[in-house]
């Protein structure tokens, strides 16, 4: 029983020790984007903004009517923007999205499913963008989860990383219950 313990124990080191090289690469590789191009498209300027940094977050729940409004400024002006955010196993997910029907249509009546309340994105000629993000279907099991993530403003005709914001995805309910044994709570999260 020890050993077979000892063994997940240094099996679990190595995925951590693994996870936090990865992540690094990926701050590194990423932040090669944030810099002015020649070819004017990158203000060097650009900034995202979020209403709360820290998010009612109840993973494995079918649909989150939780919001948070996003502001950009610094953009290049009529550049069309797209908004990610990386799911708990780091795959990008299109937060600034439609939600299309069954004719091939934009239907403002999915935005409940997780996208963006404006379609398409487009940066106003003062280089600004205001939009909000209803979480929707990114709290469902095996695709968001509780961490601290990051979200990002992608220029979408070239797949440039423009800027980025932190946001905390925190069940603020998990130690409502009096009752049960309250539960450690992440130390990124202020409740």
């Amino acid at each position: 029983m020890t050993a077979a313990t000892t063994v997940t124990k240094r099996s679990a080191t190595i995925w951590i020790a693994a996870g936090l090289i990865a992540g690094l690469a990926l701050a590194i590789a990423l932040s090669a984007y944030q810099g002015v191009r020649a070819d004017g498209h990158v203000t060097g300027t650009e900034a995202i903004v979020l209403d709360k940094t820290e998010v009612t977050f109840v993973p494995g729940t079918s649909r989150s009517g939780e919001e948070v409004w996003i502001r950009g400024s610094g953009f290049t002006p009529g550049n069309e923007i797209e908004l990610m955010v990386a799911d708990y196993q780091g795959a990008l997910y299109i937060i600034s999205a439609c939600r299309w029907n069954d004719e091939g249509e934009c239907d403002p009546g999915r935005y409940r499913d997780g996208a963006g309340s404006v379609w398409p994105l487009i940066v106003n000629d003062d280089g600004a963008f205001a939009t909000k993000w209803r979480l929707g279907r990114f709290t469902r099991a095996n695709v968001g989860a509780e961490r601290l993530a990051t979200m990002w403003a992608v220029e979408k005709a070239s797949g440039t990383f423009l800027a980025s914001a932190p946001i905390a995805l925190c069940n603020l309910t998990r130690n409502d219950d009096p009752e049960a044994e309250p539960v450690e709570v992440p130390n990124f999260c202020s409740a």
